[in-house]
């Protein structure tokens, strides 16, 4: 494990930045507090990613509240791990079919 440079870019209100993280590998997304607090944060989806020299580019998507910058970026960043399975449809308040489920 070494550590990763995040590239930082995009964000209306600040210049592009980097960070040095201890992470095993960059996820698809970042949310990160502003540094003045008040509950806002800003929101980045990874562009890119270069395993050889450790850096990950992300690019600003949102700035607001938690609860307002969170679907934006994971809507950004594409469907969730759990949209991409096979999975079969069961019909609320019922059973699967026998023919589904096998």
């Amino acid at each position: 494990m070494g550590h990763w440079v995040y590239a930082f870019s995009g964000c209306p209100d600040s210049a592009d930045y980097q960070q040095i993280a201890d992470d095993a590998e960059p996820g698809d997304v970042v949310l990160r507090e502003r540094p003045d607090g008040l509950g806002i944060v800003d929101g980045f989806v990874r562009e890119s990613i270069d395993d050889i020299m450790m850096v990950a580019r992300f690019r600003w998507v949102a700035s607001a509240d938690p609860s307002a910058v969170a679907p934006a970026v994971l809507q950004t960043s594409g469907p969730l791990p759990l949209a991409q399975r096979d999975a079969w449809p069961v019909r609320t308040g019922s059973k699967p079919d026998a023919d589904e489920s096998t």
